[in-house]
């Protein structure tokens, strides 16, 4: 997961990170604590509960339609209302979740022309019901089933794609 919202430097997750990453001589406790303020401000939550947003759900969709030239259609007709919360066995408080490494992962980025480490929330194993909508105009049944289980195979969905975030589509419309 990556929120996005760590881009936007009014966002209070961004301040509070660029609290401890402004230091000039960081600690050691200093790299943890920004390690884990990454973590959680890379959450995609509803509430206090991960989830999948709207927005990615939608990005993965017109990925998987593109691959079959119907993307510009799948923008136009395919709408995913509210946030799909994620189902995985793991722990559902926040802090316990951050204290379970299994659930992050740390690797190293490009940032300009420097290599550095970001820490980001990871669920190797879930599961999320997504409740969307379509435009019969644009779409039909069977190309929305199709294009979720291209954008699953192929693009997956959240950062560091497509290596992570595939996923299997095991639909019930």
């Amino acid at each position: 997961m990556h929120n996005g919202a760590l881009a936007d430097p009014l966002d209070e997750r961004t301040i509070s990170l660029a609290a401890v990453t402004g230091k000039r001589n960081k600690t050691r406790a200093d790299h943890e604590e920004i390690s884990r303020r990454e973590w959680y401000g890379g959450l995609w939550l509803t509430g206090k509960r991960p989830c999948l947003p709207p927005d990615a759900v939608e990005a993965a969709f017109i990925e998987g339609a593109k691959t079959r030239r119907k993307g510009d259609a799948a923008k136009a007709g395919f709408a995913v209302a509210e946030p799909a919360l994620l189902v995985y066995d793991g722990p559902t408080l926040l802090d316990e979740l951050w204290e379970d490494e299994m659930y992050r992962l740390r690797k190293g980025v490009r940032v300009r022309n420097a290599r550095t480490m970001r820490t980001r929330p990871r669920f190797p194993e879930w599961s999320a019901v997504i409740s969307a909508t379509f435009l019969t105009t644009e779409l039909n049944k069977s190309e929305v089933i199709a294009f979720m289980k291209i954008a699953g195979a192929m693009r997956g969905i959240g950062d560091w794609r497509p290596k992570f975030g595939r996923f299997s589509d095991s639909t019930s419309a």
